[in-house]
């Protein structure tokens, strides 16, 4: 499109549709670099007016009708020549696109107001977003489908783009579009504004020193929450959870408004979990701090939950881990010990030739009875790595399991009736009576994390 063509294209949008400098300007925004849409409204109408200016000095009418239709549009230059030329001044009208609404000092007074909230967060980065009534656009895709105007932007641009400036000159934060920290969503045209904080993720690894406490808050079967006499009215099974002894003085060290705890599996209620402990990732929601030591964090903890949990190796970290932890969770070894109670006198010698035969073989494990009141039954197919056995008293013995991810180690202990083939019960031919379990290792996710970027690259390649 040529100089000539622009000027043209704008005058004939202005002299049926009334805009402000902002409006007029982003029809054209794809044209020229470094200048703002103000800019170049204000451009096109200051050419406008000088050839206006020089129709009027020729003595032709078509000048003064041009300064007329620049006057409407509340162009003050084009009034203050009507002025001196005798003519009245013309009425004038609201930009037919945003009615005003895209004015400099509402820019101002939203960013201060944005910029005195954003003070009570800790933050490296951020994002603008935009909210604009469908009138509005509608009025915009009436001029454009009209005169055919392909070198627009939308006007959420405009409005991102003029306060984001006013904000980060500021703040003096980075703009960042695909992992912000904040978002701030604005509404020029109600004059209001909402702060979306990013959660913040932290991943760790926890030992549970205490048996008989949830991963998370178990509520009471009878009333589901709501308090009776079987729970003593506090609508628990439990008093506490692992998520809560680990999230709550997160939630106050980081002033967050909640949390949400992603745990890599879940032990049973009755075992416990040592060694290296199980990883998890700690999602934070709505943080004020976000810079926090996590080494006070890791104190915090442990000196509040001492003797019942313990955390450690923590780091922040991000969705992305999140979702690996989630997905490798099934895929990752996991080695438990099970001292092991049975009904008659333990056989040595079958102790030796399970640890023979059960290792590195395929288990069928149907959905355990103990929950399939809420979970699908169904076959799982899972790899038992290895299974050491020793003998520790007439009826008692220990094993060291290592197992794929999802294989439920009790009922692969005590077959579960027959619901999980082969088993520990069917190959001693000896009945459990008690099983205490403890969970020593979970394989870092890590190992998966390398494995998954491996494969990734392949794929590129």
């Amino acid at each position: 499109m040529r100089s000539l063509e622009i000027i043209d294209l704008a005058f004939r949008i202005l002299s049926r549709y009334p805009l402000c400098d902002y409006c007029l300007g982003r029809q054209f925004a794809s044209l020229g670099y470094g200048i703002s849409n103000k800019e170049r409204g204000i451009a096109l109408k200051t050419i406008i007016f000088m050839d206006a200016h020089k129709l009027i000095k020729e003595n032709t009418e078509e000048g003064l009708e041009r300064i007329r239709i620049l006057s409407m549009c509340n162009h003050h230059p084009s009034i203050k020549l009507l002025e001196q030329l005798g003519y009245d001044k013309p009425s004038t009208k609201p930009c037919f696109i945003c009615e005003g609404y895209l004015d400099k000092m509402r820019f101002k007074e939203v960013a201060s107001k944005i910029i005195d909230e954003l003070k009570e967060y800790e933050f490296r980065n951020f994002l603008l977003g935009a909210r604009v009534p469908p009138e509005i656009r509608e009025r915009e895709d009436i001029i454009r489908s009209e005169y055919m105007v392909t070198t627009g932007e939308d006007i959420k641009e405009d409005i991102t783009r003029e306060i984001g400036g006013l904000i980060q000159k500021e703040i003096n934060r980075e703009i960042e579009y695909r992992t912000p920290e904040i978002v701030v969503i604005i509404d020029i045209f109600s004059n209001t504004y909402e702060v979306q904080v990013n959660p913040l993720f932290i991943y760790g690894r926890y030992r549970k020193l205490q048996k008989d406490i949830p991963q998370t808050p178990w509520y009471c079967r009878e009333c589901w929450g709501r308090g009776c006499s079987k729970c003593n009215f506090t609508g628990r099974e439990y008093p506490e959870s692992i998520s809560e002894l680990i999230g709550g003085p997160a939630v106050e060290l980081f002033e967050a408004i909640d949390f949400k705890f992603h745990g890599a599996g879940r032990e049973d209620v009755d075992a416990v979990v040592l060694g290296s402990g199980r990883p998890f990732v700690l999602e934070l929601k709505h943080p004020r701090k976000r810079f926090i030591d996590l080494k006070i964090l890791e104190e915090k903890i442990n000196r509040e939950a001492v003797g019942k949990v313990e955390v450690l190796d923590l780091r922040y970290s991000s969705r992305r881990e999140l979702r690996l932890l989630k997905s490798s969770s099934p895929l990752v070894s996991k080695t438990y010990e099970a001292i092991v109670e049975f009904e008659n006198e333990v056989d040595g010698e079958a102790l030796k030739k399970i640890a023979h035969e059960m290792s590195n073989i395929t288990v069928d494990q149907w959905t355990p009875t103990r929950v399939l009141k809420r979970r699908a039954d169904k076959l799982r197919k899972k790899k038992l790595y290895y299974i050491e056995a020793e003998k520790i008293d007439s009826k008692i013995a220990k094993f060291r399991i290592k197992a794929q991810g999802g294989l439920y180690v009790k009922e692969l202990i005590d077959g579960d009736n027959g619901r999980t083939k082969p088993s520990i019960m069917e190959m001693l031919g000896n009945k459990p009576i008690k099983i205490r379990l403890a969970v020593l290792e979970v394989e870092k996710i890590e190992n998966h994390m390398e494995t998954s970027k491996r494969e990734n690259d392949t794929v590129a390649r």
